[in-house]
């Protein structure tokens, strides 16, 4: 066999096993790091050694790569950042608060921002659905929930309503944003000079604890602050129903603690 022939023979064979291993190797190249020399290459040289280094891996190696590729490892879970104020944790983990006045305060005293915030006077929590939409819109990832003054004054002594009523927007609420996690405030204690007006305030503690059962059923982490009330001699506003201003910003980091 003349020497031309051999030298021909012996291109044609390296030509053959660099298309062997490109083949091999082009379950995992495309998303392999090693991709990118490739990908950067201007020169025949470049691509001659990317495929010589291909083709000196050990085979073990390149099973290990392709494995990789084909079964991808969970990415590592971000832990949220708790040393902030609440209002930026909110803000930085699209938290959403909805309810009624009590939220307002929330935004009108600085504790959170108007971004995190849906509430209007008077909304209870069998007339949410139109605040559920623009929740959806916000698509949050934690919701909290705070409702109930309004609702013990329609519903009285009437407990059973209220938490049908509650159950139902809970429902609505995991159907339209079954991805979000979320929490439920407690009805805040109003003064004796609110239940001597307005009797149907004497049921909030039956409400709370109806309420407190509800989540423990359906495992939604319930969330009491009326602690902090009793933390000073005078805490509410001349109606006797909703707190002084420095209860908000406690409020926003009692709810903040809890959700840890």
């Amino acid at each position: 066999m003349c020497d031309k022939m051999k030298k021909i023979i012996h291109i044609t064979l390296n030509l053959l096993l660099c298309i062997a291993i490109a083949l091999f190797t082009s379950n995992y190249i495309v998303k392999n790091n090693s991709f990118k020399l490739v990908q950067n290459s201007n020169t025949y040289e470049d691509a001659e050694q990317f495929f010589y280094n291909e083709k000196n891996k050990d085979i073990t190696k390149i099973k290990e790569d392709i494995d990789e590729v084909n079964n991808p490892k969970p990415p590592i879970p971000v832990v949220p950042d708790y040393n902030i104020s609440p209002k930026d944790f909110f803000q930085q983990n699209r938290i959403l608060m909805i309810g009624d006045s009590f939220v307002e305060g929330m935004e009108a005293y600085g504790a959170l921002y108007s971004s995190n915030t849906i509430w209007q006077r008077g909304k209870r929590i069998d007339d949410m659905s139109d605040q559920l939409e623009k929740a959806i819109t916000y698509n949050p990832s934690a919701l909290i929930l705070s409702y109930g003054s309004n609702d013990v004054q329609m519903w009285s002594n009437n407990v059973d309503g209220f938490i049908a009523a509650y159950s139902n927007s809970l429902d609505n609420i995991a159907n339209a944003l079954p991805n979000t996690t979320v929490y439920v405030c407690s009805i805040l204690p109003v003064s004796q000079e609110a239940i001597n007006s307005d009797s149907s305030f004497q049921y909030i503690s039956l409400f709370n604890e109806r309420l407190q059962q509800l989540c423990n059923d359906r495992g939604i982490k319930f969330i009491d602050s009326s602690y902090i009330l009793a933390t000073v001699d005078d805490p509410y506003s001349p109606d006797g129903i909703h707190p002084k201003g420095f209860f908000y910003e406690k409020w926003a980091n009692d709810i903040l603690e809890k959700m840890r």
